[in-house]
């Protein structure tokens, strides 16, 4: 079988994650220098919803990735959408690093971004170092599937392209409704493959062979992907909540519009 093509090496990676990290400090230094405009947060806050929230959380990490419900193909594609804004590479690779990957090997030598080759790695330096041989085995099912392969194709053509258009509407809107979320929604993935693989940190409710543990201190970053634990213990369920006080944003918006 042909090798998944790994956008997070050479220059696909200057292609889109440095570049957006990049211009993500550009559009924090404004906000710090106070001469951004003032509804650069409620922009934030919908672009952090829509791309991170609704497109990587919901739509490459519970739908795509693990299954766990089903919607009408209109809203997978806007869904799928918004994951590629999101900046974290299509959702056949997504789904490969993480659905062949991290959990079939989680906390193990072949776990791509597991804290015991150390923290940094684990938080973005994996990126740098992931090896082309990622094997299609683990995603036949979105290879086959047609909206999926044509992202996965042509991604960093929809990401930049997006940018473009929405830039030319407004420089600010693209800034801080895309280009910020995007920014923070990378760190906050990161945050979440280190710091939810480290047992001093959080508490389990499964006793799952690898390390994962939910971290309520992380909600606030991460809303309901800190119940890491949960999520390795039933990956295939969309609800990450276990307890009553365990808040998940991303699944009341899946029970809005799940159709199974």
């Amino acid at each position: 079988m042909k090798l998944i093509k790994n956008f997070f090496k050479q220059t696909n990676l200057w292609a889109g994650i440095v570049p957006i990290q990049l211009l993500g400090l550009y559009a924090l230094y404004f906000i710090i220098a106070d001469s951004a405009p003032s509804w650069w947060w409620i922009a934030t806050i919908i672009g952090y919803v829509c791309l991170i929230m609704i497109g990587v959380s919901a739509g490459y990490h519970r739908l795509i990735c693990h299954k766990g419900y089903r919607v009408h193909p209109w809203l997978r594609k806007i869904m799928l959408y918004f994951g590629v804004l999101a900046g974290q590479e299509s959702p056949i690779f997504w789904a490969t690093v993480h659905r062949g990957y991290h959990h079939l090997h989680a906390d193990k030598d072949q776990d791509p971004h597991s804290p015991q080759h150390g923290f940094f790695h684990s938080y973005i330096g994996w990126m740098f170092t992931l090896e082309d041989n990622l094997s299609p085995r683990y995603t036949i099912d979105l290879l086959r599937d047609p909206y999926c392969a044509f992202i996965h194709r042509h991604y960093h053509k929809i990401l930049w392209v997006t940018y473009g258009i929405v830039a030319l509407i407004n420089v600010d809107l693209c800034l801080y409704l895309l280009i910020l979320p995007a920014f923070i929604g990378l760190h906050t993935f990161g945050i979440n493959t280190s710091f939810n693989h480290y047992r001093s940190i959080g508490y389990r409710n499964y006793n799952t062979p690898d390390n994962s543990v939910n971290s309520p201190w992380l909600f606030f970053l991460i809303f309901g992907e800190a119940w890491h634990n949960n999520h390795h213990g039933r990956p295939g369920d969309a609800n990450y909540s276990r307890r009553w006080w365990e808040l998940d944003p991303t699944y009341y918006f899946i029970k809005l519009v799940r159709i199974d």
